[in-house]
């Protein structure tokens, strides 16, 4: 797969994708199997099983890795209160 947003068998047809395999969200977020099965299982990582194959939801990888602290504000030294 050259890029998560699109995927397709069908030339020029351009897809979204929603889910991938176990083994390409493990690829894509850097973590082993076992805390992969670990967050499934805490209800961090969301996925779908569709027969025996497991899918992994890829809104729920980017909400894993999305940044939850904010950068502090720029304050100019000028402001800083040193002493």
């Amino acid at each position: 797969m050259s890029s998560n947003k699109s995927r397709s068998r069908t030339p020029g047809l351009e897809v979204e994708v929603l889910t991938v395999t176990v083994d390409e969200a493990l690829a894509m977020i850097g973590i082993g199997r076992t805390r992969f099965y670990e967050l499934v299982a805490d209800g961090t990582i969301s996925t779908v099983k569709l027969g025996r194959r497991r899918l992994v939801h890829v809104d729920s990888l980017r909400l894993l890795v999305a940044p939850t602290i904010l950068p502090a504000p720029y304050v100019p030294p000028s402001q800083l209160d040193l002493l």
